[in-house]
């Protein structure tokens, strides 16, 4: 079985390594980007795991609040020259990486099977709705009358009837934005801005 890949693919080679002039103008403007497009997309129960989503700059880590609630966006770290040096890839390159740190990633990427249940689980409150505004939305909350199997938390349905089940992300949801075009929509409108900026510029 293939491990689990919890972060952007190496936010593709398109911008994993990027000119160190780009360092605190293009890499924030992409992480924070990226991080709240991942917010937007993916689930929203309680919204712990939208608030875990972690932006690395050469080796500088930026966190968000990893708490329950509505999603608030991660800014990217500040990074020093010297950081950014000390850290590069290669004299003109340096690397940024963005990852979910929650422990329910796994489940919430829809990487591990699970059961997954509303109202109560032991002495646990889960509730029949989300507790987010953004997950109660109409077009995240799906419902079926037909209760789940074990399976992946995308993946309602299949199990008794007059059970509900429900989710607030499709099923796959994060392999859709990795390899369905937003992320490189994103990369490559910034890149193309900074490219035009920093024309002829080297590291000095």
């Amino acid at each position: 079985m293939a491990k689990p890949n919890n972060e952007i693919p190496e936010l593709s080679k398109d911008i994993k390594r990027v000119h160190i002039n780009a360092v605190n103008k293009l890499l924030p403007l992409i992480g924070e980007q990226v991080v709240s497009r991942l917010q937007q997309a993916g689930p929203s129960w309680t919204g712990r795991y939208s608030n875990s989503w972690q932006i690395e700059v050469a080796g500088v880590k930026s966190t968000g609040t990893r708490n329950p609630g509505e999603p608030k966006p991660v800014k990217s770290p500040k990074i020093k020259l010297a950081d950014a040096r000390k850290n590069r890839v290669s004299k003109n390159e340096i690397k940024l990486e963005i990852r979910n740190l929650a422990r329910s990633r796994g489940y919430a990427q829809d990487e591990r099977e699970g059961r997954f249940r509303r109202g109560k689980a032991g002495t646990k409150k889960i509730g029949v709705k989300p507790r987010t505004q953004l997950g109660k939305r109409q077009e995240k909350f799906d419902q079926t009358t037909t209760g789940r199997v074990i399976g992946f938390r995308g993946d309602i349905g299949g199990g008794k009837p007059g059970i509900i089940s429900s989710r607030t992300a499709k099923l796959d949801w994060f392999d859709t934005f990795k390899d369905g075009g937003e992320l490189k929509r994103i990369i490559k409108i910034e890149v193309d801005k900074n490219n035009r900026r920093n024309r002829g510029k080297k590291l000095k």
